[in-house]
């Protein structure tokens, strides 16, 4: 049995690539375990996009300010470092902890950044951090989600072609992993984007018409669309042979993910990684289950392991290999 690997796994991610202080075996200066990094992060992009609750809004906000600030300033010694030139500069860098090539392509990505003229303050709360808390918490959701629908019942009888193809380790099977883990986030994920109109139009919502003017903000659900049999034939079904530009969870035009391409790479690595455990399912029980409440329009939130409060991102799921 294994816990959720999504979460830790973005977070390794995001801490080799912008050397945030995360405390490993290899690492033992880190401030934060993995779960406490998580949920610095996650509790910081929860204030920015969904304070949602008055009630809860006062808190949220402290708590968000007091772990952004511990986790910027910690960031920003980092980027003040990379900053420094000279002899001074290589007796830092030998002094890094972490070499490997995605850390040293955060070093080089600061010092562009720095060459172009931007500051250290600068780089560290308008590009790394916010960079870092956009990044992990949707994509820890992402795998969470798709992975939870190859193990429903609906998407279960999926998982022996996943196993064959995640032990190819050829680009042919790399891409059949990427087009079914494409395929279970369009089945099973939660999108949604806002779009201010420009024009009067009517709009068909669900068999309801729904008059719109320049102007006014319509919540635009890629759950829905994401069923539509205009745009995939056969569309309750699993097919690896839809083009990858015809999914709309990354976006469209100027408004698509500029991690896109590297999300898709994360993604089929990941999917690699558990659906090659062969005999992969749901633990038996509560445990093997992800805790949600169902919402209106096929959204949901979730649960705290205590089921004591609700959560935008997924805590609690157990598969089995």
């Amino acid at each position: 049995m294994f816990s959720l690997v999504g979460n830790l796994a973005h977070i390794h991610f995001a801490a080799n690539m912008f050397s945030l202080p995360l405390k490993t075996d290899e690492s033992s200066h880190g401030v934060f375990s993995e779960q406490e990094l998580y949920m610095v992060i996650a509790i910081t992009f929860v204030a920015v996009f969904f304070d949602l609750d008055p009630a809860k809004s006062f808190p949220l906000r402290h708590a968000a300010r007091a772990v952004s600030q511990q986790l910027g300033k910690l960031i920003e010694a980092n980027v003040h470092s990379v900053s420094m030139t000279g002899m001074v500069a290589g007796v830092v860098d030998r002094l890094r902890e972490n070499h490997n090539p995605l850390a040293d392509y955060g070093v080089h990505m600061i010092r562009r950044l720095l060459d172009s003229g931007l500051g250290v303050s600068e780089i560290t709360w308008s590009q790394i951090l916010p960079t870092a808390v956009a990044m992990v918490p949707n994509q820890a959701q992402v795998f969470t989600q798709l992975l939870d629908y190859y193990l429903s019942d609906e998407g279960k009888q999926h998982l022996p072609a996943i196993n064959k193809y995640a032990k190819m380790d050829t680009p042919e099977g790399d891409d059949k992993i990427l087009h079914y883990a494409m395929e279970g986030i369009r089945l099973n994920g939660t999108f949604g984007s806002y779009r201010e109109s420009t024009v009067h139009d009517t709009i068909n919502d669900g068999g309801g018409q729904v008059p719109v003017k320049p102007g006014d903000k319509v919540f635009c659900s890629f759950v829905q669309a994401n069923r539509e049999a205009q745009f995939f034939p056969d569309p309750n079904t699993v097919r690896t042979d839809r083009p990858l530009d015809s999914y709309i969870h990354y976006g469209m035009g100027p408004h698509t993910c500029l991690g896109r391409d590297a999300s898709r790479v994360a993604l089929t690595a990941m999917l690699k990684v558990v659906g090659r455990l062969d005999n992969l399912r749901r633990a038996p029980g509560p445990a093997g289950e992800l805790k949600k409440i169902p919402r209106p329009g096929g959204f949901y939130i979730y649960m705290r392991a205590d089921h004591g409060s609700y959560f935008p991102f997924p805590l609690i799921f157990i598969p089995s290999g």
